[in-house]
């Protein structure tokens, strides 16, 4: 019996990305407000981040949207899995640690916000399978 999905990980990881981006994006739009001008260049965008990665809204907003997204992420993997559904989302936090590490780069945040990030990932994803086949199990 095949363990790992490579379809379900692949789609769930790839949901999981594209709204960590996504939802990147717009809170760092919504957090700079007036401090980006159209056509900044990147030191004044880096500047700008420095500051926001202070602000223990956006730090708050950002745990709790990347949460969201790997939780999304899981339980869209134990769906299309069906056999072992757990496992298959355990696999998309290990790709979103993976991708973090390999993509992530020097954050200017506190030391707590990137450790909070990497403990989390896998639970977050589990909880999503653990929904998935919660959902399953009582033909919701």
């Amino acid at each position: 019996m095949k363990r790992v999905n490579i379809r379900a990980v692949l789609v769930g990881s790839l949901v999981m990305l594209a709204l960590d981006i996504l939802t990147g994006i717009t809170s760092f739009t919504f957090f700079a407000g007036d401090s980006l001008t159209s056509g900044a260049t990147q030191d004044e965008i880096s500047a700008v981040a420095k500051v926001i990665e202070q602000n223990s809204d956006y730090l708050l907003a950002s745990l709790l949207l990347g949460t969201f997204s790997t939780v999304l992420g899981g339980y869209l993997a134990a769906r299309i899995a069906k056999n072992l559904p757990l496992f298959n989302a355990c696999a998309v936090g290990v790709v979103g640690i993976a991708a973090a590490i390999l993509l992530g780069g020097q954050s200017d945040g506190p030391w707590w916000f990137s450790a909070f990030g990497y403990i989390s990932t896998i639970p977050a994803a589990i909880v999503g399978g653990w929904l998935a086949r919660r959902e399953s199990k009582t033909g919701m």
